[in-house]
Formats: structure tokens, sequence, C-alpha cells
């Protein structure tokens, strides 16, 4: 989400500087094979689990006239994963599956994402992980938080 939200950051900044300027809606599609990225969940309550490897990922960004933006990423590969989980904190190694999103327009934010993982641990190898993470978070005009869902299945 670091990538994530810079870059969504940096598109809207060029949409508000060239908004004085009669313009259609602004739309980017971008590729990659380095993926490095993070969800505010862990198997073991608050926190963050982050991962990094190679794979594939695609953002997808639309700006309207208004300056409403709509952002989304799918990204999978093979990954180094840290998190926390009844043992403490643990690195993992395998698939990684995510999709982001974030809508913000003048009356709210919503951001959201589902994460999947399947892997097993750095150090003891005969130990799997398989987590599905989730999180939704809206605000409303006055940025406010207004919904505040986290889940996440360890086993």
């Amino acid at each position: 989400m670091k990538r994530t939200l810079g870059a969504i950051a940096a598109a809207v900044a060029l949409v508000a500087g060239t908004a004085g300027a009669a313009s259609a809606n602004t739309i980017q599609t971008t590729h990659g094979t380095v993926i490095n990225d993070f969800i505010p969940v862990t198997c073991a309550g608050p926190g963050v689990t982050a991962f990094a490897g190679t794979g594939n990922w695609v953002q997808h960004l639309t700006v309207n006239n208004a300056g409403d933006s709509w952002f989304t990423l799918t990204e999978e590969g093979q990954v180094t994963l840290w998190t926390t989980t009844s043992d403490g904190p643990t690195a993992w190694t395998g698939h990684v599956q995510e999709w982001f999103g974030a809508e913000d327009n003048n009356k709210n934010s919503v951001q959201h994402a589902t994460m999947n993982f399947q892997g097993t641990s750095t150090t003891d190898p005969s130990k799997t992980l398989s987590m599905h993470a989730a999180f939704t978070l809206t605000f409303n005009a006055n940025g406010v938080m207004t919904v505040n869902n986290q889940t996440v299945s360890c086993q």
C-alpha cells in the first residue's frame, strides 16, 4: 500500500495541477513485476503484515473532471511475508494475491483490500500458513472514519 498510496497521491496532484484546463477524464494503467506492499492486519491482532517479492501487478487510476478518483491494484506472486502469529513474529515464503481499491470524492473516501497467502516458515519448513485478510475503511466529507472493518483468518 505504500506504493499504492504514493501512486494515488501523485496522480491526484497531477490532475489537480491541471484542473484549470478543460480536459477529459484521466485514465492510467500501469504494470510491474516487483511486489512490495503491506496490509494493516496480522494473525495476532492489531499490526501490519508486509510482503516483498516478484510476480505481477496492475494498477488502474481514473480521475474525472470533478477530481473524484478510483484506484485499483491487483497483484500476485512469490514473496517473503512478515506477520505475527501465535508463534510470534515470523517470516514466511509463498504465494500472495492482493486486491486493493480506493475511491475518493468530495463526500467520502473508501479504501478496501483483500489478501490471500499460502506459504511455509522460513525457519521451520514444517510449519505452514494459510492467511486470508481483508479491511475496509470509510471516511465522510469531514474526514471522520465511519467504517473500520478488519478480518483475518490464519491456519
